[in-house]
């Protein structure tokens, strides 16, 4: 038996070296926000005659405590926002989405962390199809209430 115990305390070791602590996780809290446009893309006209450039963006935002709001743009004219919670170890920010009644939970997406941008590395091929997605900049940081 105590080597039971032995054994799991071993296995939970890594765990606890590699996850970060709460003063890291908040520091990570904020708004990050990328857009990109494919290269062939053109601008749009509207129908009063405005000229628009229709970009690809999406924006994360990480609360403290480890829920996140994804906004996703990918095809440039729809925007889908989804609800997830997130972790990190090392340089990997990874967003575990949230179920939604019967509908079939999307896969985490993975992004690495450097120099307050996230650069997506996993994520749905099938919604970003003519381009990839872009790397978010950190915008603003949360207050002490967790406020803008």
């Amino acid at each position: 038996m105590k080597r039971l115990l032995s054994l799991a305390l071993l296995a939970a070791l890594p765990l606890t070296v590699h996850a970060k602590p709460k003063s890291e996780l908040s520091k990570l809290a904020g708004t990050y926000k990328g857009e990109t446009r494919a290269k062939d893309e053109t601008r749009g006209q509207s129908q009063d005659g405005t000229y628009t450039i229709r970009h690809h963006t999406m924006t994360l935002d990480l609360g403290k405590d480890g829920t996140a709001t994804l906004t996703q743009s990918p095809d440039s004219t729809s925007e889908i926002t989804s609800f997830a919670h997130w972790t990190i170890e090392g340089d990997t920010l990874k967003l575990n989405f949230d179920p939604v009644d019967k509908q079939p939970t999307p896969a985490p997406i993975t992004f690495h962390y450097d120099h307050k941008t996230l650069t997506p590395v996993v994520y749905n091929h099938e919604l970003w199809r003519t381009i990839p997605p872009p790397p978010l900049k950190f915008q603003k940081q949360h207050d002490v209430n967790g406020e803008y």
